[in-house]
């Protein structure tokens, strides 16, 4: 089953969106969560900052995707081998 890629612009938007709702997770946790979230509920904090983190990883890739473009081509690679007195 082949799945089409997603449109860059709509990926650039989630990737966007998903950015914001983590690090708008992280500051609410940091400044305004409940501070006594302790015993039991010390699991649901971590697992709230780890899913931030985890938000702000995805996002990353949503924003710029990784592609056949990306790769580098045979001209950088030669030029990246000269030396500084040699001309590519």
């Amino acid at each position: 089953m082949d799945h089409e890629p997603m449109h860059p612009r709509l990926s650039r938007i989630a990737g966007t969106a998903l950015l914001l709702l983590g690090i708008a997770l992280v500051l609410w946790r940091v400044f305004g969560s409940p501070q006594y979230w302790e015993g039991d509920m010390r699991w649901l904090r971590t697992g709230l900052m780890l899913g931030a983190l985890g938000a702000i990883s995805l996002s990353a890739r949503l924003i710029f995707p990784a592609g056949k473009g990306d790769a580098p081509d045979e001209a950088s690679e030669s030029a990246e081998g000269a030396t500084a007195d040699e001309e590519p």
